[in-house]
């Protein structure tokens, strides 16, 4: 049985998307960096940087699977990326040296947020300058 190109894409996108939200939960379960206590906001930004890259991971995922022809391809990527955020979230909860924090949520939710309105934004223009 021969794989097709789109789904070896899914499959590829998809297992670099797991090991991306594995790597979270790793670095998570750990004491944090020093770094982030010495500059204020920078846990945020780091926040906010993390799950920009998962937001444009899941885009990536429901583009290939071609969901947007159903759904808003936009909601649901922020959805899944809050939905990651909340389970890191609880799960520092019982993290020595971590805690819950909605601030942190917060940054996930605009990280994810802003990364995949940027691309789409991005998307339209170029199909707008192709056309």
């Amino acid at each position: 049985m021969m794989i097709n190109t789109n789904n070896k894409w899914l499959i590829f996108s998809s297992l670099i998307t797991i090991g991306w939200i594995v790597l979270i939960y790793v670095e998570s379960s750990q004491p944090p960096p020093k770094i982030l206590g010495e500059i204020p906001g920078l846990d945020k930004v780091a926040h906010f940087a993390v799950y920009s890259i998962l937001g444009l991971m899941i885009l990536a995922i429901l583009n290939i699977i071609d969901i947007y022809k159903k759904i808003p391809v936009l909601p649901l990527a922020v959805f899944l990326v809050v939905i990651a955020g909340v389970f890191d979230e609880f799960h520092q909860a019982f993290v020595p040296g971590r805690n819950a924090n909605g601030w942190d949520l917060l940054a996930d939710f605009c990280g994810g947020l802003f990364s995949t309105f940027a691309i789409q934004c991005f998307a339209k223009n170029r199909e707008i300058n192709h056309a």
